[in-house]
């Protein structure tokens, strides 16, 4: 169970991460649910364990110091969020192995769903730094 959290955890960064570098340097509304998908609420109205993990790999992202953003709507998303130059640099540098930038190999890898290799890659060339 904890391996699947921690994927999805790296998931999470990864496509926040994405989403960030293609709108750079423009600040934009980030939607949970396009990082984790479609949420299904409790009786009470309360979040799914799933998208408050998303939520907390974009809150850990901000006080890490990898992102910025203003207000937290609802838990529905953050208003204004934008990659900080530590993010935006490290992923715009190559992957030895791929003769790519980070960003484009991440990319790949999250269409394959590849999550080892996502994990690998934000372990070895963005989080590793």
């Amino acid at each position: 169970m904890l391996d699947v959290h921690i994927d999805d955890f790296f998931k999470d960064t990864a496509v926040a991460l994405l989403t960030g570098m293609q709108q750079f340097p423009s600040p934009k509304t980030l939607f949970v649910e396009d990082i984790c998908g479609p949420d299904d609420m409790d009786e009470f109205g309360l979040h799914s364990p799933r998208h408050l993990a998303a939520l907390g790999a974009i809150q850990w992202m901000k006080d890490e110091g990898f992102a910025r953003f203003g207000a937290m709507d609802r838990q529905e998303s953050v208003d204004d969020f934008v990659l900080t130059s530590k993010s935006f640099s490290r992923l715009l540098k190559d992957v030895p192995d791929y003769s790519q930038p980070l960003f484009r190999v991440l990319h790949e890898a999250i269409q394959d769903a590849d999550s080892n290799l996502v994990r690998t890659l934000l372990t070895n060339h963005f989080l590793d730094q």
